[in-house]
């Protein structure tokens, strides 16, 4: 059997780290876009929904020694392997529990402050859908946030052809692994490529796609394609679902994503501006971006900052220069619409102040340039974390000591990823 509910058992999931599902990421996203985010200085619990192997949840727990990290999954074999990770790297600030979650709603009585779902809410039976809305609805705590990625419309469409061939073939081959499917499958839409099928000559996007395919992970593409419910969606739909969980779309965990000015072509940047509607807004962006995926954050009952309190909390972050600042000067950033230049005149005396040592927010809008434009330096900012060239710091003082064995074992696998435990993070080497 290589299917629970619809959903593949067979392989695990490969190891995927996503820094914007780290709590000090989420926090700071959601202060940045004007709300009151959850108290990380204080003891707090952070659940993840489907957390596979748990590399993000242990990252997390190994780097924010205040918080209590439960990683909840239906795969037997994903949360012995979790465990026995935690074990071996010492953390015991973190729990994986084995359950479905309908079962796990029913069950778990203790709320959270943050809760986060990745690779889930598009592959999943209904009923499981159902079981995660009751979570979010009964365990998270007012103000508290859920991070949400999902499949969307419209570029998710251009990939339900491909989809369809990659589970037929793996329904028809049950006595095959998944990742072996997988192959078979690639293998023949390699061929209907090759020979002229319809499909591809009315599509020729389709065989650049289907080249990228290719050199993926077959484990990962068997989670990403071969499950019963796969399901793109509109975001507009996303958020009123949502809704009946009592929960509030505020913004993009992508903080590029957040910045009209920069992540819509400028000729519909005024039309997304003047309309109304909040569902009609993201569906605008939606099409105007040509988006595949989402990373939503939504709050219980948010609770906005005013003037005075935004610019306090804003003033107190601190950021990190990472290993991979580029020199003083102009940069290029390499976006999903194209290559933007960061102006030297902007970035030189931003980049040679965070070189220099950790600098707040507070500091760093003494510089001239941002003296009287405290906008441009936070999107400034912004876009050099987006960038994996800066990060703020975790805003408690506790020192983090797990972090050292999961380093170690991060090492003996060879992963390109190095943990910054004062940032409560980790970046890509």
């Amino acid at each position: 059997m290589n299917r629970q509910d619809g959903y593949i058992i067979d392989t695990s999931y490969p190891l995927h780290f996503y820094k914007e599902m780290q709590p000090n990421w989420l926090g700071y996203i959601a202060n940045t876009l004007g709300c009151v985010s959850p108290e990380l200085t204080k003891p707090y619990r952070y659940c993840e929904l489907g957390c596979a192997t748990g590399i993000g949840l242990l990252v997390a727990a190994a780097c924010n020694p205040r918080g209590q990290f439960i990683g909840v999954d239906f795969n037997a074999e994903h949360i012995a392997t979790a465990d026995a990770l935690a074990r071996k790297a010492g953390i015991k600030n973190i729990e994986f529990i084995l359950a479905s979650f309908d079962d796990f709603a029913e069950q778990y009585t203790e709320p959270f402050d943050v809760i986060v779902t990745h690779g889930v809410w598009s592959w999943l039976a209904p009923k499981a859908q159902i079981g995660i809305m009751q979570i979010i609805h009964k365990l998270l705590k007012p103000q508290g946030l859920l991070y949400l990625q999902y499949m969307c419309y419209p570029a998710a469409a251009r990939l339900i052809s491909l989809q369809k061939v990659l589970h037929e073939v793996s329904i028809h081959n049950p006595d095959k692994s998944s990742e072996e499917s997988v192959k078979e499958g690639l293998a023949l839409l390699r061929h209907l490529a090759n020979n002229g099928a319809g499909l591809f000559v009315d599509n020729p996007e389709l065989e650049k796609e289907l080249t990228l395919l290719e050199k993926e992970n077959p484990a990962y593409l068997a989670h990403d394609f071969l499950t019963d419910y796969w399901r793109p969606q509109h975001s507009a739909d996303v958020h009123r679902i949502f809704a009946q969980a009592d929960v509030t779309y505020i913004g993009s965990a992508n903080c590029y994503e957040n910045m009209d000015t920069l992540s819509v072509p400028g000729n519909l940047q005024a039309l997304i501006a003047q309309t109304q509607s909040r569902a009609m807004q993201e569906t605008l962006r939606d099409v105007a971006r040509h988006q595949n995926q989402r990373v939503d954050i939504f709050q219980k009952h948010p609770q906005t900052l005013n003037d005075e309190q935004y610019e306090k909390v804003i003033d107190r972050f601190v950021y990190k220069a990472l290993p991979n600042l580029p020199k003083a000067g102009a940069i290029i950033f390499d976006t999903p619409i194209g290559k933007i230049t960061g102006p030297k005149e902007i970035f030189t005396p931003l980049i040679e102040a965070l070189a220099s040592g950790d600098k707040s927010f507070a500091e760093l809008r003494q510089l001239s340039m941002f003296s009287h434009a405290p906008g441009l330096l936070l999107q400034s900012l912004n876009m050099l974390m987006w960038a994996d060239y800066i990060h703020p710091l975790r805003q408690d003082d506790e020192i983090a000591t797990a972090h050292v064995e999961l380093q170690a074992w991060i090492d003996e696998l060879t992963l390109p990823l190095a943990l910054v435990p004062e940032c409560g993070t980790a970046v890509r080497k």
